[in-house]
């Protein structure tokens, strides 16, 4: 017998029943990782930052046509199955759900049934503590998993209708190890440090101030001591005389004291904290509040890795299980594949993406009723034609802002005869301190290109741009 015989045999032994829980298998203090996700700021943080900005993204269906073409699939079964998992959920719930059970358990279960619906499917995300036993097929794939809500009902599913999403664990390839594990000592410090400073609160003494009487006064009676305290009283909180200056007596001075906690030390070891939980996940500590090192320039570089470094390999784990197990589970496409729509969110913001297209394609890319419309503004008549700068002409340039062609010489004689004549007019105002009609030159030099043939609504922008030129230089003290 071959060693690889002996060794595969070894390995497809039946699988002995493997009873656990997973939040018994990364307890702190006594706490699920449930618990600790409700109750614990920094872990929670970390968390839905991470399952919200996957789930934002959105998963799209793409049919493969060849090496070169793909077309994107809208009426399919799974297309259809994704925008609705089930009769509760939206796709943006079922993807957080996902991630945020990988988070915080390193493994997460998908059930994928037929059902009554319009896609044939329904998908139902089943919590990772729900989840007791393996049972049957081997070490690497059991083929049954008892689900038991914890409700006293468990029940025992094939494992052809759950499809596991699963990290690495050192000790087990069909499981993950859930990162709580390794911030078992961080939690823990914080739940003591929290405890403790909960009991400084409710019996720590809170005192701001104290009265002191000098060793020399005289002996106060029982009356004299009662009657001062009677009209101390009328100083603190709704009293008669509060604000007001108090009136001492037998030499009495009034002193302050601070309380302290060691605030600062509990400071340092809270942002401390919420960066080692931040670390675990691998997400950059400015993305999640921690701004000690934050400027405009690296936290716009950190968002760009947000969907590369810190959450690609997750988002191509999940993507991969989906093209493996569910995508032929469920779509009708001859060659289709799962994809989130990364590029939406890599793009940059929409000055750098008109900068680039502006570019690539050598002219204006986005019509005046196009512009309106992302501003929520009415169209206006002629706004559906391309502005084009006169100097930018097809083929004369890479692009717009490269120069090009000249502008052609009727229009460049009418704009240089407006220029010389308002100046003669304007640069003695100036002079004089006297206000210059501005909308007035711009109206005359519209009309005097709409006469060399250029149409009403182009010849109202160039005239706009040149008379926004003007308006600069004679402002500026070389005018």
């Amino acid at each position: 017998m071959s060693v690889w015989s002996t060794i595969s045999g070894w390995f497809n032994r039946p699988l002995v029943n493997v009873t656990f829980t997973q939040d018994d298998i990364a307890q702190v203090l006594g706490q699920s990782p449930a618990q600790l996700y409700a109750t614990q700021p920094h872990l929670r943080t970390v968390i839905s930052f991470m399952g919200d900005n996957v789930a934002q993204v959105g998963l799209q269906l793409f049919n493969r046509e060849s090496d070169t073409n793909r077309v994107r699939v809208t009426d399919d079964p799974l297309t259809d199955l994704l925008s609705m998992p089930n009769p509760d959920m939206t796709q943006f719930e079922l993807i957080r759900s996902l991630v945020c059970d990988i988070a915080l358990y390193d493994v997460a279960y998908w059930i994928v049934v037929p059902a009554n619906s319009p896609s044939g499917w329904m998908i139902r995300p089943i919590p990772p503590s729900w989840v007791t036993m393996k049972k049957q097929g081997d070490v690497f794939s059991p083929q049954v998993y008892t689900v038991d809500p914890q409700q006293g009902h468990s029940v025992d599913i094939d494992a052809e209708d759950i499809i596991v999403f699963h990290g690495w664990s050192p000790s087990d390839p069909a499981n993950g190890v859930s990162p709580i594990r390794a911030l078992k000592d961080v939690m823990a410090e914080q739940i003591q440090a929290w405890s403790y400073r909960t009991q400084m609160w409710k019996r720590g003494g809170r005192i701001g101030m104290y009265l002191s009487r000098p060793k020399d006064a005289p002996n106060w009676d029982d009356k004299a001591r009662e009657r001062f305290q009677r009209d101390w009283k009328e100083y603190q909180d709704a009293g008669g005389k509060a604000g007001s200056s108090p009136l001492l007596e037998d030499g009495m001075t009034m002193n302050k004291v601070g309380f302290s906690a060691r605030e600062d030390e509990f400071l340092e070891v809270t942002k401390l904290s919420l960066q080692t939980v931040a670390q675990v996940y691998h997400v950059n500590p400015v993305m999640v509040g921690v701004l000690d090192n934050a400027n405009f320039s690296n936290t716009k570089e950190f968002r760009k890795m947000l969907y590369s470094e810190t959450l690609g390999p997750l988002m191509q784990m999940v993507q991969d299980r989906l093209n493996a197990f569910l995508v032929p589970k469920v779509s009708k496409a001859s060659s289709p594949y799962l994809e989130f729509n990364i590029q939406s969110k890599l793009a940059g913001d929409f000055e750098e993406q008109a900068s680039v297209l502006s570019t690539s394609i050598g002219a204006p890319w986005m019509t005046v009723n196009e512009g309106r419309a992302r501003q929520n503004l009415p169209e206006l008549d002629g706004g559906n034609q391309l502005v084009v700068p006169l100097n930018v002409t097809k083929g004369g340039q890479s692009s717009p802002q490269d120069g090009g062609d000249p502008i052609p010489a009727e229009v460049e004689d009418v704009m240089k005869r407006w220029l010389a004549r308002m100046k003669r007019s304007n640069s003695s105002r100036k002079a004089a301190g006297e206000p210059i009609d501005w909308k007035r030159w711009e109206r005359e030099l519209q009309a005097d290109l709409v006469s060399t043939g250029i149409d009403q609504f182009n010849a109202g922008v160039l005239a706009n741009q040149t008379n926004s030129a003007a308006m600069k230089y004679f402002d500026s003290e070389e005018a």
